[in-house]
């Protein structure tokens, strides 16, 4: 009785009996009724704004399933703020999402103007078709329309809540995650930092002390058992070792012996002007492409080049050059003089 009564006021207030189903309607008005249920309309319902506007509803559902999480804490501490406008572009961005979708399914976007496989597997919904009470043969098309509008409308309020909510619970979590990734790197860093600072430097030194040296002396005699490779034993091995010993060059850095008969690569020349015992250095660092390349190969010597090598060691090139800094002709090995670049070494060091 109450709904008679209730039909009763709608007419009253200017409603059309036809879409309140209790009139006939011709079957021009039912197609025409047809086709404007069809067609959306987006001034009229929410769902197709495209600007976000908080809902109390959607705040509430959130607020009720994230209460007992971290992440809501973090919201009540005002750590995660809602109302930031990075927060809102985001909810922007997801809305417009939703409405595209919202558009899809009502018939607002036509499916020829889809690319997306996907999007045009989104189901439309459709109003009911023209249809008869079975038991008086009556068009109910017009109430079914009625209430076919009004489910849509409810149904665009209900998704548009049920989005924000989703998106909004979403990322107060994804926020309250990285927030706690940065408080846990923040504990760490302060964890340190009190390590750091309750070291004794003194403990630490004697403790890394006995490694390090350990390291240093391991160096230092590999690299005297190779000096003393390159060097000769005694004055009289100096007098009889076999050598390619070749005159000096004059002044002017002019290279002779193989190196002037055969020519080799293109010569480079340097000159030091420095105090004489950091030659050898600046030599090893600077200089080692002057040296005599008998192939042609444009690469040069390294400071660790090996010459030549034996059972007792191996003679480099950093070996040769100190040593005959130092001593001269007769300070090398036979075994230093065996390589032939040990000539163009010295011819080299002599020319800058």
């Amino acid at each position: 009785m109450s709904e008679k009564f209730d039909l009763i006021a709608k007419i009253e207030d200017g409603a059309n009996p036809i879409e309140l189903g209790i009139a006939a309607s011709s079957v021009e008005a039912a197609e025409e009724a047809q086709q404007q249920a069809m067609k959306p309309k987006p001034s009229s319902e929410p769902a197709v704004t495209s600007t976000f506007v908080s809902s109390p509803a959607a705040a509430a559902a959130v607020a009720l399933v994230s209460q007992e999480s971290d992440a809501w804490g973090m919201v009540m501490a005002g750590r995660v703020n809602t109302s930031d406008q990075i927060f809102k572009q985001a909810m922007d961005l997801g809305m417009e999402a939703s409405h595209h979708i919202h558009d899809i399914s009502h018939g607002g976007i036509d499916e020829t103007n889809l690319t997306n496989e996907d999007l045009r597997a989104i189901p439309v919904l459709k109003p009911p078709k023209r249809s008869f009470c079975p038991k008086c043969g009556s068009d109910i098309l017009s109430h079914s329309n009625l209430q076919w509008k009004k489910w849509r409308d409810h149904s665009a309020e209900v998704v548009q809540v049920q989005a924000q909510a989703a998106m909004e619970a979403s990322l107060v979590q994804i926020a309250a995650h990285y927030l706690k990734a940065m408080d846990s790197l923040e504990i760490s860093n302060k964890q340190l930092e009190e390590k750091l600072a309750d070291v004794d430097q003194e403990e630490l030194a004697k403790e890394l002390e006995p490694k390090i040296r350990k390291k240093v002396r391991a160096e230092l005699e590999k690299e005297y058992k190779s000096e003393a490779v390159a060097a000769s034993d005694t004055r009289q091995a100096k007098k009889t070792a076999t050598r390619t010993a070749k005159p000096k060059g004059k002044a002017g850095g002019k290279v002779g012996g193989a190196a002037a008969l055969f020519g080799g690569g293109p010569k480079i020349s340097k000159k030091y002007e420095g105090a004489k015992k950091d030659k050898p250095d600046w030599f090893l660092d600077e200089a080692l492409d002057t040296i005599y390349d008998p192939h042609g190969t444009g690469k040069p010597l390294k400071p660790k080049s090996i010459l030549a090598r034996s059972s007792d060691g191996n003679v480099r090139v950093q070996d040769v050059v100190r040593i005959y800094a130092k001593e001269g002709e007769d300070g090398l090995s036979e075994l230093a003089w065996t390589s032939p670049s040990t000539r163009y070494i010295i011819e080299a060091y002599d020319a800058c």
